[in-house]
């Protein structure tokens, strides 16, 4: 199953829309569209998820039902959550060493120990 992320990406390039085309024709902003594509905030790093009113406007534009989308978004598995686990590390590598190294230096410390 793919992202929401990625299924509204990909309805917009179907439709030859460019982000501020799409956030027009949604009712939200560019920026905010193009977070919940990525499903992070670039400047935080964190998750990015719509509002219910957001998630209907999105499903309106580009004809989504929404039932489909409520099962994006209350069916997580560890597949996806290690896949943001990981993404999340490498945006702090790159924006925030510091926080790296601690959460790093934090999962070591609560890692159980390995039997041989």
């Amino acid at each position: 199953m793919i992202s929401f992320g990625e299924r509204i990406f990909h309805e917009r390039m179907a439709r030859g829309w460019s982000l501020r085309q799409a956030s027009a024709h949604i009712g939200i902003s560019h920026t905010y569209l193009a977070s919940i594509e990525k499903e992070y905030d670039p400047r935080t790093g964190n998750p990015v998820t719509p509002s219910r009113d957001n998630l209907l406007k999105i499903c309106n534009a580009y004809s989504i039902p929404y039932r489909e989308t409520e099962q994006m978004f209350t069916s997580v598995n560890e597949g996806d959550t290690v896949k943001f686990l990981i993404t999340q590390l490498r945006i702090f590598r790159k924006t925030n060493k510091k926080l790296y190294h601690m959460i790093l230096s934090e999962a070591e410390k609560e890692a159980p120990a390995e039997e041989d």
